[in-house]
């Protein structure tokens, strides 16, 4: 096979797995239309988005965030505090929360971003834990530990499950695809790369590395929000445990399993290990955080470029048996 060929194939094997993915996704509710199932996939594909948003961030732009678990529960609280306090409709909630995403990247990226490695990742953690501890201590707006449920959905999960999944599934795809094509296929993701690669150089080509770095806090932000708001409106709920470190730490996950750089990677990796989670959960909660923990391990030891790479790897040795 040419060289060409082999450039050609690449995208048709990744345009034929996305197409199977759709269509498993539009398809699940037929094949089981079980409430549990349909609600544990809708928020597998929410993690998803969160899990594509962090991914931008550290994959394309070299920033390294302990603290995005801030940019998903702000996006939720805002999603929900909204719609209530001013009585406005639920579907006002998704780009409010997204906004408020953004907004934090900005007041996040401003201050810190001439920070570098983990002085910038305990940067974002700190912001996180203070708004963490802000949400549970602001009673009389957030009524704190218990959580906030008083505002109105867009879908309850006592509803109409299959169309609340088909809303959260539409959502995802159009995310995870914009986040996918900011990172391959624009100007914007190869000035994100070239600061990731050599940030000195960027400089010196006249690039302004604040600015950019600041926008990929953003836009990772602003879908990270999205994903936040659609979870509060899913769950009808929203508590400071979303604002906590063990979000994160599932995103960092799953990204890493999923393949660090790849987008698509760290998404269908959240599928994964979401699905695997809710199903150990069932078993003892401990032992889902002990799974996932095991499996994080085992792949950065054994393939450190996660699934994704693994595939890429494993393709490239069929192209060469096949020679």
């Amino acid at each position: 096979m040419t060289a060409r060929g082999q450039h050609i194939g690449l995208p048709r094997v990744r345009l034929a797995l996305i197409a199977i993915s759709v269509a498993a996704g539009i398809a699940l509710p037929f094949i089981t239309p079980n409430t549990f199932l349909l609600t544990v996939a809708g928020l597998a594909l929410i993690y998803a988005i969160l899990a594509a948003s962090w991914d931008l961030l550290i994959g394309f732009a070299g920033l390294v965030s302990f603290g995005h678990a801030g940019f998903f529960g702000l996006g939720g609280y805002a999603a929900a505090l909204i719609t209530y306090y001013a009585g406005l409709s639920p579907w006002f909630g998704l780009p409010i929360g997204a906004l408020a995403g953004g907004l934090l990247g900005v007041v996040i990226g401003v201050p810190t971003l001439r920070l570098r490695s983990v002085y910038l990742a305990l940067a974002t953690l700190a912001f996180s834990e203070s708004l963490r501890v802000v949400a549970t201590n602001w009673y009389s707006l957030t009524r704190g530990s218990l959580g906030f449920n008083l505002h109105r959905t867009i879908f309850r999960l006592s509803g109409e499950a299959k169309s609340g999944y088909y809303l959260v599934l539409l959502i995802a795809i159009v995310s995870i695809g914009m986040i996918y094509i900011i990172a391959r296929h624009t100007r914007l993701g190869m000035t994100f790369q070239a600061i990731r690669d050599d940030e000195m150089r960027a400089r010196a080509l006249g690039i302004d590395v604040i600015f950019y770095k600041v926008l990929a806090f953003s836009i990772s932000g602003f879908f990270a929000g999205l994903a936040g708001a659609l979870y509060t409106h899913y769950v009808g709920l929203i508590s400071p445990a979303e604002l906590g470190p063990t979000i994160t730490m599932l995103v960092v996950a799953m990204a890493t399993i999923g393949g660090i750089g790849t987008i698509l990677g760290p998404a269908f990796a959240a599928l994964l290990i979401y699905f695997a989670s809710e199903l150990l959960r069932m078993i003892g909660a401990t032992y889902g955080q002990i799974a996932i923990g095991a499996l994080l391990i085992f792949f950065v030891i054994v393939f450190p470029q996660g699934i994704a790479g693994w595939l890429a790897r494993l393709r490239t040795t069929w192209l060469e048996i096949a020679k």
